[in-house]
């Protein structure tokens, strides 16, 4: 069985064996054909030319000879004009392509040559007929990209025209606004009206406020814990703190060390009493740590925004430095005299002192 099938695989590559030569041979056939045509046709081409080659030297038997001698002199006169018209055609064709083979040679050695620096034991590089077509069209690639580079450059260079025109038209503009807003504020020659400068005076007193409501709001807070506590310290025995009083939830430094100084050496019996007073501790003191980081929260904030009117200021000065209009103490200044207290609020120090108060 094995044998058979063995004997069959044969078999079947060699009918598909005998397929493809019969369709070679089918090809071949075609193209014997083919050929014969075209042998044919260039055989009766070429007896053509021959007639007429020989029509021409011999001329027309009809006409006398020096008719005749006439007639080939003046075929032969068309017939080198028009291979003339070729031939300069041509050699024009040859020198369009002679100098683009220079160009193209050139590029070819410069970048041979640039592969080649700092490899002196490689020898000189021979370049396949395919790798120098890659280099050509990387060339023209590179060509194109440059072209749509330089477009590019072009069209930035004119949006950054219009943007400089633009900016010029907005510097005019605020150049206005800021001398009308001189003269309708009583048009002090001392003191210069900017819109920035009063934009960020604005921007800075607006945080300023919101951050004063927090704190109102937290003083609130606090003054409405002391209002319950002095209320139930009022409802209390007078005797001081007795022990079936229990913590207010508000206490001062000063008690907590002295409660702390009287549970100090002995240990605290287990009565619902002692458990409520360590708890009522413990929860007065938390709120207090808890009063203290909002404190300090928002003494952070006021730090955050002072840093930002600092910053905003020195750009500020920065820039009407740059522009002449200030300048540093014993520098000459410009025809414009800006003082540093226009762009300093003077309500600055008292919000600072207030904030500060009520950090303490």
């Amino acid at each position: 069985c094995t044998g058979f099938l063995v004997c069959k695989r044969k078999l079947d590559s060699k009918k598909e064996a005998l397929l493809i030569l019969s369709k070679e041979l089918d090809t071949c056939q075609q193209e014997r054909d083919q050929y014969k045509l075209m042998a044919n046709q260039l055989r009766e081409r070429h007896q053509g030319l021959k007639k007429k080659y020989r029509e021409l030297i011999d001329g027309d038997p009809s006409l006398p000879p020096e008719k005749r001698n006439q007639v080939n002199l003046a075929q032969l006169l068309r017939d080198s004009r028009e291979r003339v018209k070729q031939l300069s055609e041509e050699v024009k064709d040859l020198t369009q392509r002679l100098a683009e083979a220079q160009g193209d040679n050139k590029l070819l050695r410069m970048t041979i040559t640039k592969q080649r620096l700092g490899d002196d034991e490689v020898g000189v590089r021979h370049f396949p007929a395919h790798e120098r077509e890659d280099l050509v069209s990387q060339l023209e690639r590179a060509g194109l990209q440059m072209e749509e580079m330089e477009n590019s450059i072009k069209a930035l260079t004119d949006e950054l025209q219009d943007v400089k025109a633009e900016r010029s038209v907005f510097k005019e503009k605020a150049d206005r606004l800021n001398v009308e807003l001189n003269h309708i504020l009583g048009n002090h020659e001392s003191r210069i009206i900017d819109v920035d400068a009063l934009c960020m005076e604005n921007r800075y007193l607006h945080e300023r406020f919101t951050q004063l409501q927090e704190e109102v709001t937290l003083l609130k807070s606090n003054i409405m814990k002391y209002k319950t506590a002095l209320e139930r310290r009022k409802n209390s025995s007078p005797h001081g703190r007795s022990s079936n009083t229990p913590l207010t939830g508000v206490l001062s430094p000063k008690q907590v060390q002295e409660m702390l100084l009287e549970e100090q050496g002995c240990s605290l019996p287990l009565t619902p009493q002692s458990i409520s007073d360590l708890k009522s501790l413990a929860t007065a003191l938390l709120e207090t740590i808890h009063e203290k980081n909002l404190v300090i929260q928002h003494q952070r904030h006021t730090n955050r925004i002072l840093g930002n009117r600092v910053s905003d200021l020195e750009g500020k000065l920065r820039t009407l430095e740059v522009s002449g209009l200030w300048s540093l103490p014993g520098e000459p200044m410009g025809q414009v005299k800006i003082k540093f207290s226009h762009f300093v609020p003077k309500r600055e120090t008292n919000q600072n002192q207030c904030s500060t108060s009520s950090d303490h």
